[in-house]
This record gives structure tokens, sequence and C-alpha cells, in this order.
């Protein structure tokens, strides 16, 4: 009867242990969804890195709810959103450090949840014009992206954007030094 009870005992220990992480790993998965990464991007030469940025999770970092078309902002809602990349050159042993080059930088892609192409609706201005004098294992450069919207012009093209996950997809590439 004892040894009974104890088995009880544990096996309802054990389904809290195991719900607890059932909810912990649900919980962290829904968490994922709303996070932001900061870090240093980090190129080589002649190489094209790409980076891409969650629209829901930039916006939601910059205390709003959605990137709206001018125009129609109101509460909750912005109408430019505003990403700052940091950019390192590596030295690749091929080349040596101290070099100085161009960075270039762009907006190369935008896809819905449903992984339809939605660049068409997206603007992207970029400090210095998204071209910047980069040293190769010398000091970061930082790169400030601001991103507009147009506004769709029918209802297909409005449902191709409303209430969808959105990311954008940046390119950063060092062109081969002469120096």
């Amino acid at each position: 009867m004892r040894q009974k009870s104890l088995v009880i005992g544990l096996l309802v220990v054990l389904a809290f242990l195991v719900s607890g992480f059932t909810y912990a790993f649900w919980a962290a998965g829904i968490a994922a969804d709303d996070a932001t990464q900061v870090g240093t991007i980090q190129v080589g030469t002649g190489n094209i890195v790409t980076s891409t940025v969650s629209v829901g999770a930039a916006v939601n970092s910059q205390g709003a709810n959605a990137l709206v078309p001018a125009g129609f902002a109101e509460s909750g809602k912005i109408t430019s959103l505003t990403l700052t990349f940091t950019v390192s050159w590596a030295s690749t042993g091929l080349d040596a450090s101290g070099l100085t080059s161009t960075l270039l930088v762009d907006l190369i892609g935008a896809l819905n949840e449903d992984d339809e192409d939605v660049l068409a609706f997206f603007n992207a201005s970029f400090n210095l014009g998204g071209s910047y004098t980069i040293v190769s294992d010398g000091s970061n450069v930082t790169v400030i992206a601001t991103i507009t919207m147009d506004e769709p012009a029918n209802q297909a093209e409005y449902l191709l954007l409303a209430g969808q996950l959105i990311e954008l997809e940046f390119s950063f590439e060092v062109a081969a030094s002469n120096s």
C-alpha cells in the first residue's frame, strides 16, 4: 500500500515537472517572435552578406504595433521604421589589414509569410546613400536604414500586406580593393 502511494506521488511530481518544461518551451517559442538581435555584420572582400529583418519585431522594438503608409498613422502605428546595422570588414588572409574600400548596402527583398514578393511596397533610404568607406580590420561602420511603405492600390495588394509577417532582406558587400 505504501509503495503504491509512493509510485502515485512520483507520477504526480513527474507530471508537474513535464508540464513545467512544456510550458517553458512554449513560452520561449512565443517570445522569439518578438525578439530582435543586435550584433555586428561581418563582411569579407568580394562577399555579399545578407541580413533578414522581421518588420513586426523591428516595429515592436520601436514601441509601435504596425508600419503603415504615410497618411495612415494613428495610435500605435508608425509611417517609417529606422534600422541600424553595425558592419565590419574582416581581413580574409588574402588581403592585408588597413585597406580602404567601399561598402555597398541595399534592400534586396521583402517576403510575406506566404513567401510572396512584396518588395515593391517598401522603400529604403540609407545614410550616406548606401555607400560607405570601410577599412579592413578597422573601425565598424554604422548603417542607418529608414524604411517606408507605399499604399496598396487595391484590395488584392492590401491582402498581401495586411496582418502578414513581413521579412526584409538587406545585402552588404565590400568591393574588391585596388590599394
